[in-house]
Formats: structure tokens, sequence, C-alpha cells
């Protein structure tokens, strides 16, 4: 092994470009936290490639920067194109990585999380990574009493409450006791619904076992049951004795009975107290409420279960990372992709991902120290030194309840003072107005990360990867450049062996006509013996409608695309818009040629021409 060289691993078979050299190159191999993706061609003179289907086969491209080879993430490939010009006979792969796949999967249906799962932004990673849904038990609690109703024999013998369950699976049932004096007999705790089609009971145990200072006491049904209705949870008590007291109502004898906490005053609205007498006779109270909890499973992130599984990997967590709960504040909505549920959850906390070689999505706190490159005139091949004020600068996050009251705010220091530029205020679920605090700290920190800060193509003699930190010092005119990498390409065909790289990019749209967060580099993309697929022409579309406003930049980039597949555009500026000759030229194009299908180089004496008025 030497510098320079380079190797892909498809189904534990290497293909590489020193030994067998069955590897031409890799033409671009492209990587941002959101997508990895990579052009490989093979040597197919021995047509080995021809018969043998390659797609869906993962893959891992790995480069020799002078140390032995290092491995870049996996990949997947999703086209394998047979190439016959001149002579040459070649496979061109394309391929995805697990980001590009995460935002193929999309949300099965609706997922809405409960206000009280006390989930945090990491279990919620590793649930919606995973694809297996994660049950929760919760407690639903009316656990505000200031008095006792006494049940024994020949008085009141049934205490409770009567209350609406919405589609839980109740899997117990709880209720506030103490005992006076030495009550004996069964305690049962009961639930059914109100046309009394079915109830659930168990023995709670013998009322000699209870303290005389009042607790919660838990029954657990021996079957979950699944409720959506108004439905009766109560305890029933028909042991004992009733207190005895002399005419002149001073107590004889303290009676031996169990006592059952409840609120004189309503507490919950549409639920009322309920009682029995032994002489069967019932009585219901709305302005009185007993104290009770029963505990449901809710289900957890149940709309990826059709997904392939992928291992969450925590390398370094921020301080919100296994603290935040997002509450009713997260939600997934039908047809929602995988990437951006992750992206999302992320966003509370300040942290980064990326997908590695081992086939795991990573997260991580941002890296603030790594590889320097230090050159004179001349040994960069590119060098790019760019300021950029944070936009927005200021942050605010309040409650999502405004009876909470919780707000915190934060603010990337340097650009407000230059510019006070305020974004939307986040409405979420916080603990405090200190947590309210640290979101917006998280916020504003990945915008200051994303802050645009310049670009550089150099050798390869270092394995990087999205998110490391860099220092790139300029000796010929003194600028240094430092931030942490965004944008990542690598070429390693024809000769060259290099990477280019980009600090930052704009986390949220910025002000109109910024400058693109990296170069948009047609020389990467489109070489002199490319043959262009849709998807590729697609995905510069995407890469300069996502790095820049000006559409005269954007129109010039297309040309050049068209130009390369023999057709030539005779555009004269008569009155139209650049926006109408843009939608005009995609939509050609989107109309013409299907989803992933090759686009011909035409064999034409003159160049095909698209007449746009």
């Amino acid at each position: 092994m030497s510098f320079g060289d380079t190797k892909i691993v498809i189904n534990s078979i290497t293909y590489d470009n020193h030994s067998n050299n069955i590897l031409v190159g890799v033409r671009k191999h492209p990587e941002t936290e959101d997508s990895q993706t990579a052009e490989v061609v093979l040597d197919n003179a021995d047509q080995r490639f021809t018969a043998l289907n390659l797609r869906g086969l993962t893959a891992v491209i790995s480069y020799d920067e002078g140390a032995g080879y290092t491995a870049t993430p996996t990949l997947t490939v999703m086209y394998q194109t047979d190439i016959t010009s001149g002579g040459n006979y070649q496979t061109i792969l394309t391929l995805v990585g697990i980001p590009d796949l995460l935002a193929e999967d999309k949300a099965s249906k609706d997922y809405f999380h409960n206000a009280t799962d006390t989930k945090t932004v990491k279990g919620l990673l590793t649930e919606v990574l995973d694809g297996v849904a994660v049950d929760t038990e919760l407690t639903a609690t009316q656990d505000t009493v200031d008095s006792f109703h006494n049940l024994y024999n020949g008085g009141i013998i049934i205490v409770g409450q009567s209350l609406f369950i919405p589609s839980r699976t109740v899997k117990s049932i709880q209720f506030r006791l103490k005992k006076v004096g030495n009550p004996t007999g069964d305690i049962t705790f009961f639930m059914r619904p109100t046309d009394y089609a079915w109830t659930e009971s168990k023995v709670l145990g013998d009322a000699s076992t209870l303290s005389t200072s009042v607790a919660w006491k838990t029954i657990t049904l021996d079957t979950a049951r699944y409720v959506n209705d108004e439905v009766y949870l109560y305890c029933e008590y028909q042991g004992g004795e009733a207190p005895l007291l002399d005419d002149d109502g001073s107590v004889l004898d303290a009676g031996d009975y169990v006592a059952i906490a409840y609120n004189s005053t309503g507490v919950v609205a549409e639920e009322k107290l309920g009682l029995q007498y032994a002489d069967t006779r019932w009585q219901t109270y709305q302005d009185q409420d007993c104290g009770y909890k029963y505990t449901y499973d809710t289900a957890g992130v149940d709309c990826f279960a059709h997904t392939t599984s992928r291992t969450a990997t925590f390398d370094s967590e921020g301080s919100l990372m296994d603290t935040y709960q997002p509450g009713k504040s997260f939600r997934i909505s039908e047809g929602e992709s995988r990437l951006d549920v992750v992206n999302k959850l992320l966003d509370y906390t300040g942290d980064y991902k990326r997908g590695e070689s081992d086939g795991a999505v990573h997260f991580f706190t941002i890296p603030t120290s790594g590889n320097s490159y230090t050159s004179d005139k001349g040994e960069f091949f590119t060098h790019s030194n760019q300021k950029a004020l944070v936009v927005p600068n200021r942050q605010v996050v309040k409650s999502f309840d405004d009876d909470d009251g919780f707000e915190g705010e934060a603010t990337s220091a340097a650009s407000y003072a230059l510019l006070p530029i305020s974004g939307p205020p986040l409405r979420t679920d916080v603990a405090s107005s200190a947590q309210a605090t640290s979101v917006a700290e998280a916020i504003i920190s990945r915008l200051e990360v994303n802050a645009q800060v310049g670009s550089d193509s150099v050798p390869m003699n270092n394995y990087e990867q999205v998110w490391n930190y860099i220092t790139t010092t300029n000796n010929w005119n003194g600028s240094t450049t430092t931030g942490n990498i965004a944008y990542l390409n690598r070429v390693s065909m024809g000769g060259k062996f290099q990477q280019f790289f980009s600090f930052g990019r704009q986390a949220k749209r910025g002000i109109s006509g910024s400058t693109p967060k990296r170069e948009v580099k047609t020389e990467e993309f489109i070489l002199d013996n490319t043959t262009l697929s849709w998807g590729m022409v697609k995905n510069l579309f995407n890469i300069i409608d996502e790095n820049t406003d000006d559409l005269y930049e954007k129109l010039n980039v297309i040309f050049l695309a068209l130009e390369k597949i023999g057709v030539k555009v005779d555009f004269q500026e008569r009155g139209i818009t650049f926006e109408w000759v843009y939608s005009t030229l995609i939509q050609f194009l989107s109309d013409y040629y299907s989803l992933g299908e090759i686009v011909p180089r035409w064999q034409v004496t003159e160049q095909l021409i698209i007449p746009v008025r």
C-alpha cells in the first residue's frame, strides 16, 4: 500500500487501483451531515460485472492517505450502469449512505408523543433509528385529598371514582388507604364500565396488613385491560365495625375499619366520586373526587417498524441529550422521513451526527480541535477565507403552555452586536426557564457552527470526516481559517488524489443573496467522459438550489450540464424572467427523462436546441 491507493469492498470482494486494477477510480465522493454519496468507476473489460447484480449491496471505500487504508462511511449500491465507449468497457456504480437511506424511510402514520412521557432525546433517537417501538408506562393521577370516607360492614362498603379512560391499556389501580383499629377481611379493587359489560377485579389483601398512616396501595391486573369508555374505579371492603358513639357524640369505641382518602371539593372536571352502602344504595358526588392512580402503557414510536434497523452510537453527549424530554412538542407526521425526525430531535440538543464505517449513526458534541493545514503560495489547490454574520443571532424559547410561564433566550454575541436579528420564538415543552435557556443556547451554538467561514482544496493526506475541526493557514497572505467541516468531497481518479472541504452551512434559510455555503464546482461533477443520469442532474439542481439564490449562476451551471449531453439552450432575453427560464428547463428535463434513466450523449452534428422564447 502507498499514498493514493484506493479500494472498494463490496460483499467482501475487494476492487482496487493498484493490485487487481479493477477500480478505475472514485469520480466523486461527497459527504454532508445529511448525505453521503459516491460515484465509482470499475473496469469491465472482462465483462465480470455485466451479469453481476451489485445493486442493494453494501460497500466501503477506503483511501491510503500515507499511513495505510482508512475506511469511509458505509454506502449502498443504488445504480449499476455498464458503459461501452471508444473501446472502453466500464461499470459505473452510484452509491448512497445511511443518511440518504434514512431520508427515504417514511413514517407509516402519525405519531403523537405523550405529554407525560419521560423519554429523553437520546432514548427517542435510539428508538427512531432502531425502528422498534418501546412502550412507556405512564400514570394517570388524582392525588389531591383532604379527608376520608370510612368503609365497614353495615355502612359504606364501596368508594371510588367515575371517569373516562381514553384508549389506554390499564395495568394497575391504586388508592390511598389506612386502617383504624384492627379491621380484618379482604380489600378488593375493581374496574368496570358503566354498562357493567365486564369487570376486572383483584384482592389487595387483608385489611389487617394496612398501616395506620395513609399510603398508596396498588393492585396489578392479571391481564392488562384496554379501555376506551366511562368506567368506575372502586375500592371495596365489607368487614370491620363502625365506631361506637355515646349519646353525646363522644367515642366509646374507635371501631375497626378501612379509610380511603378523597377531596371534599371537586378537582377534576367531568369526574365524580361514587359510593355504595351496605343496603345497596348508590350515591354520587359531582363536587367530590376520590384519590386514585392507574398505570397504562403508551405506544412507542411505532411508525418506522417497516424500516431497516440502524444502530445509534453516542460518542459524547451535550447536557441536553439525556436530560431533555420533548413531551407533547414531539410529533411525527405520516410520510415524514426518518432523517427529518432525527434532525428535529437533534435541534433540541446542539449535538451532531454522521454515518460512519461501522454502519452506525454516531452522535457527538462538536469537536473544537483537529488537523492543521499550512501552506505557502501554490501548495493549496484552492483556499478561501470568509467571514459571515450568524443569522439569526438571537433565539427565544418559550414553554408550550402559557400557564407555565417558562422562557429563556440566547444570542451569538458578536453578530448580535453588529446586526441584531431574532429568529422566530420556539414553543416547546421545558421544565424550567433554565432549561428553556439551555435549548436556546443549543440552537444558537448550531447556528454559529454553521456560519460560513471558508473552504479549501488540499491533497488527501489526512482522513477527514464531516464536522471535524480544521485550521488552515495561508502563509502567503497571512489568512487563517478555522471551522468544522460541513461539506467534504474526495476524488481519486485520473491522477487526482485530493479532497475539498468547506466549513459551515446555513442551518436555516438565510438572507437572499448571501454567499453559497460551499463552492459549486461543476468540474468535479461533470468530467469529459461523464455519462449523465437524471439522478445525477437532479442532484446538481438540488446542490445549486441549496447553495445560492442567484438565478444567473444557477442557469450557467445548468447550461453546462445540458451541453454535456448535447443540448444547447437558445436563450434570448426578451422581457422574460430568469425564474421562468429556470423553471422551464427543469420541467423539460424532469418530463423527458425518468428518474435514474441514463441520458445518452446524442451523436449529432449540431446540438439539439431548446428554444426559450
